[in-house]
């Protein structure tokens, strides 16, 4: 997680990863490329709240897909990232 500061204070969170060759980048959910064919980024997050006696009776094995903004609204919803 990184936090972005726009002029004027506006503040946002983004999901950052970071790759030995690429190094750091920021994964978004692409709603504004020009390009079709480039890559959307596809997050898989797991509920570890689910009993493991219990997860094989989850579909997935509790995966679920989601966008980034979902993924940083659900850190968000579980104090995870400080939002005061």
């Amino acid at each position: 997680m990184r936090q972005i500061v726009a002029d004027g204070g506006a503040q946002h969170w983004e999901l950052v990863a970071r790759d030995v060759t690429i190094g750091m980048f920021a994964i978004d959910d692409n709603e504004n490329l020009g390009d079709p064919a480039l890559p959307r980024f596809l997050l898989e997050v797991k509920d570890l709240s689910a009993p493991i006696s219990g997860s094989s009776l989850i579909p997935n094995d509790g995966w679920q897909q989601m966008t980034a903004k979902q993924c940083i609204a659900l850190l968000e919803a579980a104090g995870v990232i400080d939002t005061s």
